[in-house]
């Protein structure tokens, strides 16, 4: 499908897809991994055959995630996989970057759960979504947020009825445990995941790891930011 508005080089945008009728796209653990080996490998000029590291060079997931993969198509600084959908802060590093990104990304994971889990047809609702984010540093810091509190939703559907009031001490604790984010990789926690992200490659807004953490308390408290009035409050992928 020819997109109306080309991906250009040098500018970040939030991606995202969801799951053909809202179905769940990630059910085990290994989905979720070979979803994340995928942010990782895909993200490559070069090719490669998953296949041959996984059942003929029986390579982990630990070992994936340090393998050179040469030159990058994309520079990823958020990222955050639900049951049936995901999301993604993303910079195209080289022109037509996103583009073979996402189609090594959708088609890669699609075949792998058709065969697992013995279905055919389409696996996502369509073609990948984007927004541009330009030079709205308002939009592209709300993102950062938005993104890496996205999993709450798993346990606390009404979690955006919280803006405005200091996040939970359980909400605190659930985003520290979720592993299926890169929210553990911006506070510090040491896992082989911090490949996926670039940060350098996108505005410096911490400092540290709790100027992040106060980023994103921060995000619950202000009054009502324009984010979560035009997104969250609308029932979101």
């Amino acid at each position: 499908m020819l997109r109306k508005d080309p991906f250009v080089t040098g500018e970040y945008y939030h991606i995202y897809n969801r799951g053909i009728d809202k179905r769940i796209i990630f059910k085990l653990k290994r989905d979720y991994e070979r979803f994340m080996i995928l942010l990782y490998l895909a993200n490559s000029n070069d090719s490669f055959r998953l296949d041959d590291f996984l059942n003929k060079q029986h390579k982990t997931f630990e070992e994936i995630l340090v393998l050179d993969k040469g030159e990058t198509l994309v520079s990823i600084g958020a990222w955050c996989i639900m049951t049936n959908h995901f999301h993604l802060l993303v910079k195209q590093e080289v022109d037509g970057g996103i583009t073979k990104f996402m189609k090594k990304l959708g088609t890669g994971y699609s075949m792998f759960f058709n065969i697992k889990y013995q279905r055919t047809g389409a696996l996502f609702g369509g073609p990948f979504k984007s927004k541009l984010i330009g030079n709205d540093d308002n939009y592209m810091r709300q993102l950062f947020a938005y993104i890496h509190i996205n999993s709450l939703e798993i346990k606390f559907p009404n979690w955006e009825e919280q803006v405005n009031k200091k996040p939970s001490v359980e909400m605190k604790k659930f985003l520290e445990s979720y592993k299926y984010s890169s929210y553990c990789d911006y506070i510090g926690k040491a896992r082989v995941e911090k490949n996926i992200i670039k940060p350098e490659s996108f505005p410096d807004y911490f400092s540290g790891l709790q100027s992040f953490k106060d980023f994103i308390e921060n995000y619950f408290i202000e009054n009502e930011p324009p984010f979560a009035r035009t997104v969250l409050a609308k029932r979101k992928v």
